[in-house]
């Protein structure tokens, strides 16, 4: 099981303490320090497709079996590859199996879990907080996931408009391919802010309904 860790940051000091404490060593490492981030946030979104891509490229070339993909102000359980590395075990021989990831909280102001469910056209629902196990959901960030390599290739992140980052572009991309994707409730990851980390078990943590209203997106917060 060759196992390549990956990630695009702005600075690599945080992930490689958080990829050095783990109890399962991934086989490889690559990190893309991007040097010239964007600052707007249509400009950011765009430079996300932008550097998955060039992640692409280089699990093209390396060829591992499969992708640890992580976000550079994660932080993580010592056991957090070793868990996905276990929950991945007990989802492949399901059919179409896409990848599994942990679950963490978004961090501009609205507390609920990075992974979505029930999409529409109109409508999508954040992961309810208060679930156990493993669940299976429509799409996530890119924040902590292990995938085959056939299939995290098959990925196509972008963004033109939507209310949602590429990353779930990109998870919602391979649902439309038919593959299945999961998340862990167990595996809680950390998202570092400017004044301390944010949690799933935070008090602050809900659940969120978004809806479209003619041509405006609006959010419901439920507690």
């Amino acid at each position: 099981m060759n196992i390549l860790c990956i990630a695009f940051v702005e600075n690599d000091k945080n992930i490689k303490a958080q990829i050095a404490k783990q109890t399962v060593q991934p086989d490889d490492i690559f990190i893309y320090v991007d040097s010239n981030p964007a600052v707007k946030l249509d400009d950011r979104r765009k430079r996300i497709a932008h550097n998955q891509n060039i992640l692409k490229e280089v699990v093209q070339e390396l060829k591992p079996d499969y992708v640890w993909q992580l976000e550079g102000d994660c932080d993580l359980h010592e056991d957090t590859l070793k868990m996905l590395i276990s929950s991945m075990l007990e989802l492949i021989p399901a059919k179409d199996f896409g990848y599994v990831s942990g679950i963490q909280v978004g961090r501009h102001g609205l507390y609920c879990l990075g992974a979505w469910t029930d999409f529409t056209d109109k409508s999508f629902k954040s992961l309810d907080y208060k679930l156990q196990g493993i669940q299976e959901v429509d799409a996530t960030g890119f924040y902590c996931l292990l995938a085959p390599t056939k299939v995290w290739l098959q990925g196509m992140p972008s963004w033109d408009g939507e209310p949602y980052g590429p990353d779930v572009v990109w998870g919602l991309s391979l649902r439309e391919k038919g593959y299945k994707i999961y998340c862990n409730m167990d595996i809680e990851v950390g998202h570092i802010v400017y004044n301390g980390i944010i949690r799933p078990s935070d008090l602050s943590t809900c659940n969120a309904n978004f809806y479209k209203e003619g041509n405006t997106w609006n959010y419901k917060q439920i507690n």
